[in-house]
Parts: C-alpha cells; sequence; structure tokens
C-alpha cells in the first residue's frame, strides 16, 4: 500500500476501513465454502481498497 492510498483512507475516517483493517483483509484469501464470512469482509475491503487505488492513481493523474 502507498502512503499516497493510505493518505487517502485515512482522510476518509472511515470507522471499519481503517488502513490497518485493509492491510489485513486485502492480505487475504479464505474460502467461501469454509469461512463465508470472511470471504465476504475480504471482498468488502478489496472492492474499497480497489476505489482507494483509483482515487490514488486519478489524482497523482491530474498532478501532471
Amino acid at each position: 500500500m502507498s502512503d499516497k492510498e493510505r493518505e487517502i483512507i485515512t482522510q476518509f475516517r472511515h470507522p471499519v476501513f481503517t488502513v490497518e483493517y485493509l492491510e489485513e483483509w486485502t492480505n487475504r484469501n479464505d474460502s467461501v465454502c469454509l469461512s463465508p464470512v470472511s470471504a465476504l469482509q475480504i471482498a468488502e475491503a478489496k472492492g474499497f481498497y480497489e476505489a482507494v487505488k483509483l482515487l490514488a492513481r486519478e489524482e497523482s493523474a491530474c498532478k501532471k
């Protein structure tokens, strides 16, 4: 995770999607069959993080 991505996540001040939470859950790969709740949390965290990466990319492109 880049410093810019960490900055964006921190600016959101989301009660769940913190830098620490996203670092933990985006690096997991739990099985839907063995742990459907964990798999859902992973999907949610990865989706949020993908949006953050897009924002970071767009912001750096605007500065050029």
